[in-house]
């Protein structure tokens, strides 16, 4: 933008400065009093799933949800979750409704029944396209139908057409998932409602309509609350301990020391505005290892899980390496380096006696701070690490594949742990090339991924973890990046068993996912799940090493517990993943047909497969259903400001004064414009 120059006391801009400080004036009118629609319209629009009814009348609520109810059963470190959901029609014409929801990554949906009135259906699985036609016709004859389809991993939409005036429906879905376990405690979360979204282009961001939402506005009359129960039982081979939830009041009953049953409590407030989360502790002195069975015609599937100790002994702590791989591109500069700065420093100030390290740092080229191989710790070597972090620049390009290369070809020194940990942006296109590069030059090694900044690459940041068989941090601002230090530290100081092997004797096994077995620490279980071939006979042994020391724990494969339910359909979700993953390598075509067989085998929704329910019987004889809308709280704690839906129609009294200035400099313009022209 030109700067006007002032030639003296008394200059007056010209006729074209004039136009362009109009226009200035217009544009700031405009911008201030956009209502929420032509805010929409303009493309940059805040979003948020929502159950929501088709149509023009946004001021009817025809479909209220009148109440939730959650069954959980957790057993070992997998949760089976059946949630009841209650709507009933309390419009006057048809309706078709679209409800949008949210659950975990690892969700595996595999069963939906449509319930109305006394009539229940049964929901099948078919792939997405046909599942669609199949909706749309049975809605276009009147007919009672639902469609559930999955979004994304962790986003799901489901449809209900043809509910007549007074109407019950209830839709009851199943789904199973593992639990993920944090600072020794396993916890189970349940999204309750979605938090708003932005996007900044929806024409580039992929099929992303189903997301435009309306909330009630903080300071509106709240409508009834819907009805949220919930219970759990948990089924542990372990004594349970700490089990508590941060988010709502519980009442935990323990039927034995290793059962508990485990009611949501109410309030005041309403409870489903926010997630809620069940968290409770497992850990034994020893690392204990635990084996889930599924038997079927063809073998079964297995799913095993390594429980570290309560608290690792300092006499079996094992030395560690660490490889920091920082990116110093030109994208970094400013506080995501400054911030990876400080994290690395913190890593290296906290290293023990006989731990070494290394760092790498990569733009258009890369730097080693000792290319001789890594050094042990002392005073000297962490003054000059830290010299030499300081000392960094931000510039260039991200030419990360060339560094990942380097830090991968690294020889690993014996007896060590090794840790790889990336720190950047992610700002690149060569996602999957590097997930690929990680699963085939990892070796015996854990990567973690770091990502820094107010918008990193979730999908690059996340991939490497997962192909590097670690974790993902993410740091949006200083003080996280700050926090972060400590909890990388509780994550990766203390390794209980390394060079992990897993045999089986006398049974054949088909595939482990994940292929690779990572090291197990302090503060994280080690996973694995796989196919056997019948019969189920002999002996799994685990081998490691603990410290200096061997380890070496039995399991007997004809002395197990009652059968688990549920584990084909958790073998299919990871296998799903993991050929998601290898898309680029695999093709498309070939990708997709194998997740379709396993969703229609496993009834598992995907991607590429839906659940679609149709009744039999014609309901509606209207030529149109009723469209209307139906806004969702907004979660506790968000501003309205997080949702455009809540920009204000019109501007806000503060902003009235602002809008009559600019009025008022506009006409002024004009008016002095035309005088001088003698008009």
């Amino acid at each position: 933008m030109k700067i006007l120059k002032s030639t003296g006391p008394l200059s007056r801009p010209n006729v074209s400065q004039r136009f362009g400080l109009s226009l200035l004036l217009v544009s700031s009118f405009f911008s201030t009093a956009l209502s929420a629609d032509e805010l929409d319209k303009s493309g940059d629009q805040t979003e948020a799933p929502y159950f929501w009814v088709r149509g023009a009348d946004e001021q009817i609520d025809s479909l209220p949800l009148k109440a939730t109810d959650v069954q959980v059963k957790i057993e070992g470190t997998m949760a089976k979750v059946v949630i009841r959901q209650t709507y009933r029609n309390e419009g006057e014409l048809p309706i078709e409704a679209s409800y949008v929801f949210p659950g975990s990554t690892r969700a595996a949906v595999s069963d939906l029944l449509f319930r109305v009135g006394e009539r229940t259906i049964r929901a099948e699985i078919q792939e997405k396209e046909e599942a669609r036609k199949t909706y749309e016709k049975a809605k276009q004859e009147g007919k009672r139908t639902t469609l559930l389809e999955q979004h994304r991993p962790n986003v799901f939409q489901m449809k209900v057409a043809n509910i007549l005036p007074s109407d019950t429906v209830e839709v009851e879905l199943t789904y199973t998932e593992t639990l993920e376990r944090a600072d020794g405690l396993y916890e189970f979360v349940f999204p309750t409602v979605v938090g708003p979204r932005y996007s900044e282009d929806p024409k580039t961001g992929g099929n992303t309509a189903w997301i435009s939402s309306p909330f009630i506005q903080p300071d509106a009359p709240a409508p009834t609350a819907p009805t949220f129960e919930m219970a759990i039982q948990i089924l542990q081979g372990g004594r349970l301990s700490k089990v508590g939830s941060p988010t709502h009041e519980i009442d935990a009953d323990y039927i034995t020391p290793n059962e508990a049953i485990v009611q949501m409590l109410h309030d005041t407030s309403r409870s489903d505005n926010r997630d809620f989360i069940l968290r409770f502790s497992l850990a034994d002195a020893e690392p204990a290892a635990s084996l889930l069975v599924q038997n079927d015609d063809e073998g079964g599937y297995f799913f095993l899980n390594i429980e570290p100790p309560a608290r690792a002994s300092s006499t079996t702590l094992i030395p560690r390496e660490y490889l920091f791989l920082l990116d110093v591109s030109g994208s970094m500069s400013g506080f995501p380096l400054d911030i990876s700065k400080e994290i690395i420093g913190g890593i290296v100030s906290d290293l023990r006696k006989g731990d070494s390290f290394n760092i790498f740092a990569f733009a258009g080229g890369a730097e080693v701070f000792s290319p001789g191989g890594s050094v042990s710790v002392d005073e000297a070597t962490r003054s000059r690490a830290l010299h030499w972090i300081k000392n960094q620049r931000g510039g260039g390009g991200t030419r990360i594949l060339p560094a990942m290369e380097k830090i991968l070809s690294e020889p690993k020194p014996e007896g060590r742990s090794r840790s790889i940990i990336v720190l950047t942006d992610g700002y690149v296109t060569v996602e999957h090339k590097t997930f690929e590069l990680i699963r085939k030059s990892l070796g015996e090694a854990n990567l973690f991924s770091i990502g820094i900044g107010s918008s990193v690459n979730r999908h690059l940041i996340e991939g490497m973890a997962r192909a590097g068989a670690g974790e993902a941090f993410i740091a949006t601002n200083p003080d996280e990046g700050r926090t972060m230090v400590s909890s990388f530290l509780d994550m990766v100081q203390n390794p209980i068993l390394t060079d992990i092997e897993i045999e089986f004797d006398g049974v054949a096994v088909r595939e482990i996912l994940p292929a690779e077995q990572p090291d197990l620490f302090s503060s994280r279980p080690l996973r694995m799940i796989g196919q056997f071939e019948a019969p189920l006979k002999g002996t799994l042994r685990i081998k490691g090493l603990r410290g200096p020391e061997l380890f070496e724990q039995e399991i007997s494969l004809e002395d197990l517990p009652t059968e688990a339910e549920s584990l084909d359909i958790l073998w299919a979700r990871e296998k799903i993943r993991a050929l998601s993953d290898d898309l680029p390598f695999l093709g498309e075509e070939k990708v997709r047909s194998a997740i379709v067989a396993l969703g229609l085998k496993h009834r598992l929704l995907t991607q590429f497969t839906s659940f679609v329910a149709v009744e039999e019987v014609v309901a509606r004889t209207e030529s149109d259903l009723h469209p209307v809308k139906q806004p969702l709280p907004l979660p506790k704690g968000v501003s309205k400001l997080a949702v455009g839906g809540g920009v204000p129609a019109s501007p806000e009294p503060a902003t009235w004064g602002l809008v009559i200035l600019t009025v008022l400099a506009i006409a002024y313009t004009l008016i002095r414009s035309r005088s001088r022209k003698g008009v």
